[in-house]
Order: C-alpha cells, then structure tokens, then sequence
C-alpha cells in the first residue's frame, strides 16, 4: 500500500509554476468578450502565477488548482504529458508502456475511488476543504499506486490477453462504410499483447484507465523541467517534461498547460509583484507548507458552464443580455456553483 507523507520542511523550497487555461481557436468576438469582461490581457487565456511547496505532490496540486480557476471538485480529472513526450517515452508500444505503469503512468486498472481516496466532502464551505488539501504536509494514501500493485495489474492484463486479434482503426472501418453506418472493424493479425502498438491495444481493447494517466503520488517539481533544462527519458530519472497537461471535467473539456519557472523577475519586471509581496509569498510557502498564488490573469470560472466557450457565453449573457430576468436567473445559478465578480487578492486566494 501507498503511504507516503512528505515533511521534511528543512528541505523545502518554494516552486514557481505557471498556469494557463487557453483555447487557440476563439473569433474576435469571443476574444473582445473575454478581454472586457474575464479580464484577459489575450483575449484567449485565464492564467495563475503560483508558488508551491517542492514536496508537492500532482494530487494536492489538482486541490490548489479547483481553488485558482473557482471549480468546485465536482467532475473527475487527471494529468497527463503532452502527446510527444508520452509516445518518446512509451515508443508508442505496449511493453514501452507497462514498463512505465506504476513508476510514472498510473495502473490501466487503477479503481476510481482509489484515485479519488480522500475526496470526503460533505458539507460546509468548499474553500476551506479544498485549502486543508492543498496544505502540508502532504501524504498519499492511494493504494493502486504503488508499484507492486501496479505491476501485478499489468500481469493480470498480460496474462488475459495471451493471443489478441487486432482490429483495424476506427476511423479505417468508417471509411469503407462510405456513410452507410458502422461496420464491424475488420481482423488485421493476431498477436500477444505485449507485442502491440499502443494504437494497436487500444483499437482492440478497452482499457478501463486508459494509459496515459500520471500517478498522483509525483512531486511536482520532480516531473517538470525547467524550459531551459535537459529532461531524462528514462523509467526512473525526473525530470521527463517541460510541460504538464491538467484535464478536469471531461465533458466540458477544461484545459490547463503547467510549466516550472526558474525565478520570478519577469513579474518583478512587469510589477505584477514587488519583491517585498515575493518575499512574504516564499515564507508563506516554507513556513506554513502552503502554495500562494502571486499573480492573476483573468476571473474565475466555474463548473458545469460548457469550457471556456461556454464560459464567454455566459460573461455576454449576465452583462450583455437583453432579458433582465434571464440575466438575473443566470447570475443566480453561478453564484450556487461559487461564482462570484468580487475581487479577491492574490495572497487570499489560496
């Protein structure tokens, strides 16, 4: 069993992280909407400047990053490695893979209220619980994590699938329908399992976890690479990214890159900071094991709204809409969810 607590706090260090929920693909109009209204200075980005405990695990910061965007915890989420990254590390085949299970990505049978193992929230206010998460020290207690266990999942996996048939792509077999409907995929080779493509699995299979989900019990700071830093593909040396990928809510399809930064002087520059706030931020950081955000771009969103499209719907509904009464029914139904125009500063936010 998994039952790691981190508290060493002679040896923290305050992490600079980097948050930005975008979308490359908003019209001028969505763009001017989010620009007057969500205080974007892009037009298509919410972004958080952060600091963080080094010992930090990825499933605390899942906590601090509800907290940063004003989600409430209500849908599922996980982390993930941009696609170039997993498929260097994997070599895009199932043995490159499950060599990974258990040191990096999580077990493809990693039970769901597992991963979730101390969400027990039951009433009260959701900021208070959320900053119990987010604060040291940090312990994780997720059984299918650790390594032993995780393994023996992908032998099981292994074993059951000894001699596979392999389906064609999806798309493949779309193709020949010509429109007509689907068809049954078509049989291209049998093969063990262990042999396959990563395509080739999952074109086959359903694998219940999927295969890309990074295990929660990582340290931040030991996953992500600097910009400028050399990173390690390699089953047992950190760091193997520049950026991290947040998804939460897989519906509405929220999307957060997180990269590590080496200092904080283009704040300073930009006097988004001063070095007296910075200073009291990185003592925050070690003395109370807490992150603290240091800058903020852009309001707070909320659950349930349909992403950030549908987030700009409702910025131009509650202060442009022509309906008094909608626009009053729709200002109601965000502040349930926590949505709130106050403005709240950066220190107090976590």
């Amino acid at each position: 069993m998994t039952n790691e607590c981190y508290n060493n706090t002679n040896a923290l260090k305050a992490v600079h992280l980097h948050l930005e929920l975008k979308n490359n693909h908003f019209d001028d109009k969505e763009k001017a909407i989010l620009l007057k209204y969500g205080e974007s200075s892009t037009g298509d980005s919410i972004s958080r400047n952060i600091l963080i405990p080094s010992d930090m695990p990825l499933h605390n910061l899942h906590y601090a990053i509800q907290r940063l965007f004003g989600w409430q915890n209500s849908h599922l989420r996980r982390f993930i490695l941009p696609k170039e990254i997993y498929n260097t590390l994997t070599g895009g085949n199932v043995k490159g893979w499950t060599d990974l299970v258990g040191i990096l990505f999580q077990s493809p049978g990693e039970c769901e209220y597992d991963v979730f193992w101390d969400d027990d929230y039951q009433s009260g206010s959701i900021k208070t619980w959320l900053k119990k998460k987010y604060t040291g020290p940090y312990c994780f207690n997720g059984i299918t994590e650790d390594y032993k266990w995780a393994q023996n999942d992908i032998k099981k996996l292994i074993e059951r699938f000894p001699m596979l048939e392999v389906r064609e792509p999806f798309s493949d077999s779309m193709k020949r329908s010509k429109g007509k409907g689907i068809i049954k995929p078509r049989i291209i080779k049998k093969a063990p399992l262990i042999e396959l493509t990563l395509d080739e699995m999952n074109n086959s299979i359903i694998v219940e976890g999927g295969t890309d989900s990074l295990l929660e019990r990582l340290e931040v700071a030991a996953v992500l690479a600097f910009k400028d830093e050399d990173i390690c593909i390699n089953s047992d040396i950190f760091p193997v990214t520049h950026k991290l990928i947040y998804k939460y809510d897989f519906g509405d399809d929220w999307t957060i890159t997180i990269t590590k930064e080496k200092d904080c002087n283009e704040l300073l520059q930009k006097s988004h900071i001063s070095k007296a706030e910075l200073l009291d931020a990185e003592e925050t950081v070690l003395t109370k094991h807490k992150p603290v955000c240091i800058h903020k771009e852009g309001v707070f969103v909320l659950d349930d709204v349909g992403g950030l499209n549908g987030f700009i719907n409702f910025l131009k509904e509650i202060y442009e809409g022509e309906d008094k009464e909608e626009r009053s029914n729709t200002k109601v139904w965000a502040q349930s969810l926590g949505w709130s125009k106050r403005k709240i500063s950066n220190k107090l936010i976590l």
